[in-house]
């Protein structure tokens, strides 16, 4: 495929061994993201406007805050462990993407709804138990959520999709949005293997630094493809491609 599409681009991404992500950098980036959904439920929780709240409403705010805790705890305890360790920990167990997806809505879900979008999952009923490290993945779906959500304005849709592609043998998960997409000279730099910066002298690269290398770095480790989507004006499509066992 040529660098520029009529139809769109699409690049694959690999990790850069050039521009690393440090611990403290990926610590601070992925607290930011959980604390994101502890501050948003416990806003709603403690709101004294709102009168009409149920005693049922209230646990599931509760649970969601607690569900994000221990993620943020996990992720911690991650990414000290490998500072500590000097080598990055895979640790693959079965996940049932219909209460993983789920909670990844439940997770955004306020923050989607405040910026005027609709967030959703589409799972097959017979979408297959998927093998990976529950961390890392968690990581790498927190963040292209959070671009979703960033760069999607108002009255748009963000979908968490799931899927599997029999011809190419692969479990394929997807966050599509309706949003303004990725400008072709990010991707062509990507294409190149460039690092994206955000920078202040380059604002227009703005929100593609540390959270897009934790994504490509992730993906390497739990062995699926990562591949950015941009049909010409329909926004972003971020695809996670895992081989079929």
């Amino acid at each position: 495929m040529s660098e520029e599409d009529e139809l769109g681009s699409t690049v694959t991404l690999i990790k850069s061994q050039n521009n690393p992500v440090t611990t403290v950098s990926k610590l601070a980036h992925e607290i930011k993201n959980h604390l994101n959904v502890i501050i948003g439920f416990t806003h709603l929780m403690r709101d004294e406007n709102r009168k009409d709240i149920s005693l049922e409403q209230m646990r599931a705010w509760s649970q969601t805050v607690h569900d994000a805790t221990i993620s943020l705890t996990k992720t911690c305890e991650r990414v000290l462990d490998d500072e500590c360790s000097s080598f990055s920990t895979v640790k693959k167990e079965d996940i049932d993407f219909h209460q993983f997806g789920a909670s990844l809505v439940q997770f955004f879900q306020q923050e989607a709804k405040a910026q005027g979008l609709s967030l959703t999952l589409s799972l097959g009923n017979q979408f297959p138990i998927l093998h990976t490290d529950p961390v890392l993945l968690t990581e790498i779906l927190n963040n292209l959520l959070h671009n979703a959500i960033k760069f999607t304005p108002r009255g748009g849709t963000i979908n968490i999709k799931g899927e599997v592609d029999v011809q190419s043998k692969a479990l394929i998960l997807m966050v599509q949005d309706s949003g303004q997409g990725i400008s072709s000279d990010i991707l062509l730099a990507l294409r190149r293997g460039e690092s994206v910066t955000t920078s202040s002298d380059k604002k227009k690269y703005k929100g593609w630094g540390v959270g897009l290398r934790v994504i490509t770095d992730n993906a390497q480790k739990l062995n699926c493809q990562f591949e950015l989507h941009c049909p010409k004006d329909k926004g972003t499509i971020a695809c996670l491609k895992f081989p079929l066992s």
